[in-house]
């Protein structure tokens, strides 16, 4: 058996080394965009954490607020510590009376944990409150 090579044929194909480069470059490709995706979804998950306890100390604020004004009390000088749930998660709230130098003001301040992490706050609003 003979085998011919005919020069100067027209191979039409690719060779083994543009294969594996093109590969190298879609997996490159690849891995940068699924870090871009993941980063993107742990960012928007700890923006939701954030929202959601912005709004339970906010709550909070103007729940004091609005005792206050009804009953015609100033709110105690203390610290509270209680559980809520909120959108399905259980969130610790920490509010805290504090004297100032005005014997008329209280300042409030509300802090909001995540039920797993207790060490850090997931976020904190600070109110001043005056008898009217």
């Amino acid at each position: 058996m003979v085998i011919v090579m005919l020069i100067g044929s027209n191979n039409k194909g690719f060779t083994l080394i543009e294969v594996i480069i093109a590969l190298s470059i879609v997996a490159i490709v690849s891995t940068t965009v699924f870090k871009s995706v993941t980063e993107s979804v742990i960012q928007s998950r700890g923006l939701k954490e954030r929202v959601v306890a912005q709004w339970i100390a906010e709550n909070e604020i103007a729940k004091i607020h609005m005792l206050s004004s009804r009953e015609e009390h100033f709110p105690a000088i203390g610290t509270e510590r209680f559980a809520k749930t909120m959108v399905g998660q259980t969130w610790q709230i920490e509010v805290r009376v504090l004297d100032t130098e005005n014997p008329l003001m209280r300042r409030i301040e509300v802090t909001v944990f995540q039920d797993s992490n207790l060490e850090v706050a997931a976020t904190q609003l600070i109110s001043f409150m005056g008898r009217y």
